[in-house]
């Protein structure tokens, strides 16, 4: 008899990755894409393809702003499901023009009374105002044609077409199968305070940095996404914001306490979290109510 031989998969490392190097002009070498993204937390699944109903063909002139929405999603061949949005899925998809790999971002608006969800709109209209190589890039948005005669019954549906990731980093901390040196939490950290940086000399808060926001490729470049709770900052501002921001493991203090006049600091309380979360491959402060994390948070530093 022979017994059959055990399929060995190949285990996702980051020890030999490569750190990007530095480039003070902005500039960097465009990654190599990954076919898979294996520390994912959803698996990717094959999807029938959508009739062909689309708009004109696209062309091979360069893209501008102008063109936004004159594509259909069936321009993108849909490789897989690779997360769940805000306000729908993500998928994996090749765009059929250039082959290029991109992240397609669904918005549905059978679910909003009010037409277009206000986080996407939030969302398009800060990320259009940003270009950092450390600030995911959004693409174009497209519609999906099939949908175009249910718009006017809220059943229609966009995509917001981004750069893809192989990666996000809490899927790769929980999946435990990659270790970082300190060389590369050091690269990651700068990365992501440049990017933020940015964000902050633009006036915008990010208001959501988390683990999950943060995208990876496997030339070690880091991206901050997620713009869907970010706002504009007026430092001058009288008027309050809402202190019901940053997922809770990630809250500063003052926003825990109920702070409604706050500013950049918020954000960086976050990449503070991130960077003990690198080290401890968990979230260093985990409760599940206010008064509790507010608690810990205490508990915690008192240690310290």
């Amino acid at each position: 008899m022979h017994r059959k031989e055990k399929e060995v998969r190949s285990r996702p490392s980051l020890i030999d990755l490569p750190l990007p190097p530095t480039l003070p002009g902005g500039h960097h070498h465009s990654p190599p894409q990954s076919p898979n993204r294996q520390a994912s937390l959803l698996p990717e699944m094959t999807l029938k393809k959508r009739p062909k109903f689309c708009c004109p063909r696209y062309g091979e002139r360069k893209q501008t702003q102008s063109d936004w929405g004159k594509r259909c999603v069936d321009k993108f061949d849909i490789i897989g499901i690779i997360g769940e949005g805000t306000y729908g899925q993500v998928y994996k998809a090749k765009d059929k023009d250039t082959g290029e790999l991109v992240a397609l971002k669904k918005v549905r608006l059978d679910n909003e009374k009010e037409g277009f969800p206000i986080t996407a709109i939030r969302e398009i209209k800060i990320l259009r105002q940003l270009n950092h190589r450390s600030v995911v890039n959004m693409k174009e948005i497209v519609t999906d044609k099939q949908d175009a005669l249910d718009f006017k019954k809220d059943k229609g549906a966009f995509y917001l077409v981004f750069e893809y990731m192989d990666h996000d980093l809490m899927g790769l901390l929980e999946s435990g199968l990659v270790q970082f040196s300190q060389e590369h939490v050091r690269s990651f950290m700068r990365q992501l305070m440049e990017g933020l940086d940015y964000c902050h000399k633009k006036n915008f808060l990010h208001r959501d940095i988390k683990c999950s926001n943060i995208l990876l490729n496997n030339s070690g470049q880091i991206k901050l996404a997620d713009f869907g709770l970010a706002r504009l900052y007026n430092s001058e501002e009288s008027r309050p914001y809402t202190n019901k921001v940053i997922t809770l493991w990630y809250r500063p203090p003052e926003l825990l306490l109920g702070e409604e006049r706050y500013g950049p600091a918020i954000d960086v309380w976050s990449c503070g979290c991130i960077l003990g979360e690198l080290f401890t491959k968990k979230p260093i402060f985990q409760a599940n109510q206010e008064l509790l994390q507010l608690e810990l948070i205490r508990l915690i530093v008192d240690e310290v």
